[in-house]
């Protein structure tokens, strides 16, 4: 399992050649009032969020790239409410929001419906922008995890990236819990459509449904709403409405009657040479549509507004039943694909693995002759591995390799050269699956070394996979490099603790620093399980995890080991019966 892991900054530069990554400079003004739907962009937080990304119609920007979530509530554009535990519950809010301001939004907004918390923003470190004009309202709806006081996770508004010099105050020590919530921010004067707000959190990470902005519109302006997707059983057809709603011209408090809407779909600016707007637009792909609003024959000035009707497809199901994947769409007109390791897309809804690796599948809908689509990809790792029958000790090499010095701290950087991952000495073990792109790291300081091992596999992501055979269980022994912490330095004990994470359940100890500290031991029962990050600790850096051989689990399975041969001898330890080294509870005694 050989593994090259290269320096960050090659890691960028591959990306920006394959993918070139849009800026700040390539949003749209955002000169009309919109909403920002984040389930349409993480495919209801499925999809994988890429930074530089433009999303909602390219009205907004993916600064940083960063997290999604799934499981971080939901809110009811509907009802302004939230699900909390059962019980429907208004969103809280800020004294500068007022009851008849959410029933408003209420009124206005309420056929979004539902969305979760899908989009997470987190200080300076995930951040996204948009191009606001000055006196626009902007209204984020999201999950403060119930954060209270000083401590309350709210947007944080800035003209720079880094989040400094914040636009709002930090929220108050008097503050109330900001559980799901909805939050206002009014645009300073000073912006022009043209400067870039930048949008994190106060206080760590929050999760986000929709952020709603209402901008200060020109009179006149025709309102304009995008319809969600629908099916032609006739046409055999996809397509999405855009519909138009005129509105009177209103000058210094005048009423100066009706307008009249032209509209283009070809993106030339409509006069009114162009089609007058009668009746809600069918698109069959993904198009935008302007419009202009005249008064008795002439131009309302600034009167304009467009639709894009963007079509998105969900992901199709992925069920993965040992080796064999199983794909399914929920739509028409349609082809599934899949992928399976490095090998080029083919047709297909089922396909069964000879070996492990990551099966991506997505669907492919074709409209006619309007357009052809791919919906969001959908992936699912497929393990193909023998269940651990003996000991098995892995261990890690690789050579560390001094880089450019840090470009901030003039400190030398390490790289890690053909590292590996070697199990009982060798390259490959049919039961263990280390994904391609696991990162290793180097340990230079030897206080922190073990022995004087440089090059460690970091916990960083879903990556080492094994197997337990059903009524057995196996010990395992980390042991981590003397750092795998938050701070190492600090003196709070709080982040001195070290855990590793299998399967969603964290295993460690509370402070690196005692005797055996970096040395992390547990027990694991039958069935596939995976070592995941566990982002409470910090970096996790492995230098060798030890599988001892396995033994039935529980006493059920230890009586009935005549078949294997095995006379369990019943003793007395620590108080407790023991068969082996286990109590009657099956569980492994010291």
């Amino acid at each position: 399992m050989k593994k090259i892991f290269t320096t960050l900054f090659a890691l960028l530069g591959m990306t920006v050649a394959a993918n070139a990554q849009s800026t700040v400079d390539d949003i749209k003004p955002m000169v009309h009032s919109q909403v920002i739907v984040f389930d349409n962009y993480t495919g209801n937080g499925t999809v994988a969020r890429v930074k530089g990304t433009l999303f909602s119609s390219n009205y907004a920007l993916d600064v940083t790239g960063g997290s999604i979530a799934t499981n971080k509530g939901k809110i009811d554009l509907a009802t302004m409410t939230y699900d909390n535990k059962g019980t429907e519950t208004p969103l809280e809010h800020r004294d500068n929001i007022t009851d008849d301001e959410i029933k408003a939004l209420q009124a206005k907004y309420g056929k979004y419906g539902t969305h979760i918390n899908s989009l997470r923003l987190k200080n300076a470190q995930d951040v996204i922008a948009v191009k606001p004009t000055a006196g626009s309202k902007i209204y984020v709806f999201g999950n403060g995890n119930n954060k209270s006081g000083k401590d309350s996770r709210i947007p944080k508004f800035s003209k720079s990236a880094d989040l400094s010099d914040a636009l709002n105050a930090a929220p108050a020590a008097d503050w109330g819990p900001m559980n799901m919530y909805v939050y206002k921010f009014v645009v300073p004067a000073d912006f022009d459509g043209k400067t870039p707000l930048y949008i994190g959190t106060y206080n760590g990470d929050a999760f986000y449904s929709y952020i709603i902005v209402e901008a200060d519109e020109p009179a006149g302006t025709p309102s304009v709403e995008v319809g969600d997707l629908q099916y032609d059983d006739a046409k055999k057809l996809y397509y999405k409405e855009i519909v138009c709603t005129p509105n009177n011209y209103i000058i210094d408090g005048a009423d100066l009657g009706e307008t009249d809407v032209y509209y283009t779909t070809d993106g030339s600016d409509p006069t009114d040479a162009s089609t007058k707007y009668t009746e809600p637009i069918k698109c069959y792909k993904d198009m935008t549509v302007k419009f202009q609003a005249y008064n008795m024959g002439m131009i309302c000035e600034g009167a304009n507004n467009e639709g894009t009707a963007e079509f998105k497809f969900n992901a199709p199901t992925l069920t993965v039943d040992g080796a064999t994947a199983t794909i399914a769409t929920e739509y028409y007109n349609a082809t599934n694909y899949y992928t399976f390791g490095d090998a080029k897309a083919v047709a297909g809804n089922t396909f069964t693995a000879t070996a492990s690796g990551t099966f991506t599948a997505y669907t492919e809908i074709k409209n006619g002759e309007y357009a052809t689509w791919k919906s969001n990809p959908v992936s699912k790792p497929i393990y193909v591995i023998d269940p651990i029958k003996e000991k098995k000790v892995l261990t890690i090499t690789g050579t560390a390799v001094e880089g450019e010095p840090d470009a901030t701290t003039g400190n030398p950087t390490y790289e890690a050269q053909d590292a590996q991952l070697l199990i009982n000495g060798n390259d490959s073990d049919p039961c263990f699956y280390l994904v391609p792109d696991a990162k290793f790291s180097c340990i230079m300081d030897a206080a922190y070394q073990i022995g004087e091992q440089q090059v460690y596999l970091q916990m960083d992501k879903p990556n080492l996979t094994f197997k337990v055979d059903e009524g057995e269980s196996v010990h395992v022994k980390v042991v981590v490099s003397k750092n795998s912490c938050k701070n190492i330095t600090s003196d709070n004990v709080d982040e001195k603790k070290t855990f590793v994470n299998v399967d969603g359940t964290t295993y460690g100890n509370e402070d690196i620093t005692a005797e055996n500290g970096n040395v992390i031991e547990f027990d694991i029962e039958a069935g596939v399980h995976t070592f995941q990050k566990y982002s409470g600790t910090g970096n996790i850096n492995v230098a060798t995890i030890e599988f001892s051989a396995p033994v039935p689990t529980g006493i059920k399975n230890v009586e009935n080991a005549e078949a294997a041969k095995v006379a369990p001898k019943k003793v007395v330890k620590n108080g407790q019966i023991m068969i082996g080294d286990f109590n009657i509870a099956g569980q492994r005694v010291k």
